[in-house]
C-alpha cells in the first residue's frame, strides 16, 4: 500500500492556504467544531488564526487502518449557526455526513487538509489517490 506522510512542513502549508481561502470567503463563523482527535490541530491552527472559539465532538470510526461503525462520545450542543468543521482527511465521507446528521440544524463549511475525492464538497489542501494510506505527523509522535 502506498503511503504519504503529512509531517509539519507540510502540514502547515496546507494549512495556510485552506485559511487563505477561508479569509478570502466573506463568511461570520460563530467557531469551529473539532471532531477530536484527527481535527483538532486543524481545528487550533485556523481557531488561533481566525480568533475562533472551538467546541468539539468525540467521533470515531478507524481502529488503526481499519473502518469500523461509530463511536460518538462527548458530543458539544452548539444550537444553530454556521460553523468551520475542520477535520484531517476526507476519505469516504463518512465521518463528515454522520457530523452533519448529529446537527441538523447548524450550517457547516467543511475544510480537510487531505481529500482522496477530488469532487468532495469539502475545501480540501491536497487531493491523494484513494488507495494511498496518508500518515499524519501527531500519529507518529
Amino acid at each position: 500500500m502506498k503511503s504519504l506522510v503529512i509531517d509539519y512542513d507540510l502540514f502547515r502549508d496546507l494549512a495556510y492556504g485552506l485559511l487563505e481561502k477561508i479569509r478570502g470567503n466573506g463568511k461570520n463563523y460563530r467557531a469551529i467544531l473539532c471532531p477530536l482527535r484527527g481535527g483538532f490541530y486543524l481545528s487550533y491552527f485556523m481557531g488561533r488564526h481566525l480568533g475562533l472559539p472551538m467546541e468539539y465532538i468525540q467521533i470515531s470510526s478507524y481502529d488503526r487502518m481499519e473502518q469500523k461503525d461509530f463511536n460518538v462520545g462527548i458530543r458539544s450542543d452548539i444550537g444553530r449557526d454556521l460553523f468551520l468543521l475542520c477535520d484531517d482527511i476526507y476519505d469516504s465521507g463518512r465521518t463528515i455526513r454522520m457530523i452533519h446528521s448529529l446537527y441538523p440544524r447548524v450550517s457547516f463549511d467543511t475544510v480537510c487538509l487531505v481529500s482522496k475525492d477530488r469532487d468532495a464538497p469539502v475545501l480540501y489542501g491536497r487531493c491523494v489517490d484513494p488507495s494511498v494510506w496518508v500518515n499524519f505527523f501527531w500519529e507518529t509522535m
